[in-house]
């Protein structure tokens, strides 16, 4: 579970900021999350307000904003967002996990991932 020790990243770094600045508490926070974090928003949400505890960001609100994950192909050069399909069981989009590596132009396997893999706050 890689949300809790993500989310005790967080706190230390809006904690940090908040000091710097004289703040007497934090009222929310706005992220960015990569998909190719693989970080689950809701599991980091409640790690978040575990981790939170006790500091100046205890109770604030958290909004997450998803980042795309995005490839290059370096067979055809495409360089976008993965193409995903629709889950009829769970009805909603998902990642393709089993060709997520795939160029969605010229089906290559030879990609790499280009983006989607960072954390904002």
């Amino acid at each position: 579970m890689h949300e809790f020790s993500t989310a005790v990243g967080i706190v230390q770094t809006v904690t940090d900021v908040a000091k710097k600045h004289n703040a007497k508490r934090i009222k929310k926070i706005e992220l960015v999350v990569g998909e190719f974090t693989m970080l689950n928003n809701d599991q980091l949400i409640f790690a978040f307000e575990i981790a939170s505890e006790g500091t100046l960001a205890e109770g604030a609100e958290v909004n997450i904003e998803t980042q795309r994950g995005l490839i290059e192909c370096q067979e055809c050069g495409f360089n976008g967002e993965i193409e995903r399909q629709r889950d009829k069981e769970i009805d909603h989009y998902v990642v393709n996990l089993t060709n997520i590596f795939e160029c969605p132009k010229c089906h290559s396997n030879k990609t790499k991932i280009s983006g989607g893999r960072d954390i904002y706050v």
